[in-house]
């Protein structure tokens, strides 16, 4: 059951790709399911019952009325604008046996990249408390548009939110895309970004002191670690909260598992009251555990089913019962 928005809570605006996940199954048939990073995103924050507004274009074609219908009956809001004419993205998806996935990614002329700065800005809703984007949108040829909406959002008193979810193999120049994300960094007050994706940006062995280097180069942020088996973590400038990955008997794919984690923390930061202040360095470390926590078990719960399937708010309260 999704919550009303009460009056105090403010919209978390969402741009970046929307796909479809053409997953294989054991027989060889490939399953459709919808996705793709901040998508994934947009969809679990309506079911931790956050008010959410998916601004990237959805195509005109089967695909995209799949895409809006799965937003729309979760409650997110989809702007009033005409669909695209390019096709939807989409990924070959295969599980390894530990369910990890590998992605085939079909990215040129699709809909989530056909629309510019200025119509981005204009989409952003009244209420925007925050602005979340990551993943493919912060690729080379996306990177200007996307540093203009992020610095003027910024200057209105925006917080942004970034997951760096790195896609090397989206990206033949890879040292501009590496270097680019680095020099994205200044523009971000929650960084979220895994073991891997630290180590793909050359920031050496070692996640945790890897995820010091990204907190010095915001304002007063946040970084959000994750380490797979290893859990997860937070780190302000005044100190840093651990906590072990929550144990699920059952792995599916974990297909989507960052983006749950994603969408819940900042979920819990709202509730809490943390995402109405830019700077972190005073946050409590109760309210930082708590969001964390939250934050862990929403992903374990996703990895127990087939592809992205955010969990509720209310599923995640009674896991962590």
């Amino acid at each position: 059951m999704r919550r009303e928005k009460p009056v105090t809570e403010k919209t978390i605006a969402v741009v970046g790709e929307s796909i479809m996940d053409l997953i294989r199954q054991p027989s060889g048939a490939f399953r459709p399911h919808v996705g793709g990073s901040p998508y994934n995103v947009a969809r679990a924050l309506a079911r931790q019952g956050v008010p959410v507004s998916y601004m990237s274009p959805l195509s005109a074609d089967a695909f995209g009325d799949a895409l809006h219908d799965a937003l729309v009956a979760e409650g997110a809001q989809v702007p009033e604008c005409p669909r695209s004419s390019r096709p939807t993205s989409l990924a070959v998806v295969t599980i390894d046996e530990s369910g990890q996935p590998a992605y085939g990614l079909y990215r040129e002329g699709i809909a989530d990249r056909d629309i510019s700065a200025d119509e981005l800005l204009a989409r952003l809703p009244p209420d925007v408390g925050v602005l979340h984007t990551g993943s493919l949108a912060l690729v080379p040829g996306e990177l200007p548009k996307m540093r203009r909406v992020l610095q003027t959002a910024r200057a209105r008193g925006v917080l942004v939110a970034i997951d760096l979810n790195v896609r090397l193999s989206a990206e033949p120049n890879r040292d501009a895309y590496v270097q680019g994300l680095i020099d994205l960094l200044p523009l971000g007050d929650i960084v979220k970004a895994s073991d891997e994706d630290l180590d793909a940006l050359g920031m050496g062995p070692n996640p945790r002191s890897a995820a010091r280097q990204v907190l010095d180069r915001l304002e007063g942020g946040l970084v959000a670690l994750t380490m797979g088996s290893e859990g997860a973590m937070l780190v302000t400038a005044t100190g840093e909260v651990e906590r072990p990955a929550f144990s699920v008997a059952d792995v599916v794919d974990t297909v989507g598992a960052g983006d749950c984690f994603q969408a819940a923390l900042l979920a819990a930061l709202q509730r809490s009251g943390l995402l109405d202040q830019r700077g972190f360095a005073k946050a409590p470390t109760a309210a930082l555990v708590d969001a964390l926590d939250h934050a862990r078990v929403a992903a374990a719960l996703n990895v127990t089913r087939a592809g992205a399937s955010p969990p509720t708010w209310e599923e995640v309260m009674a896991a962590r019962a």
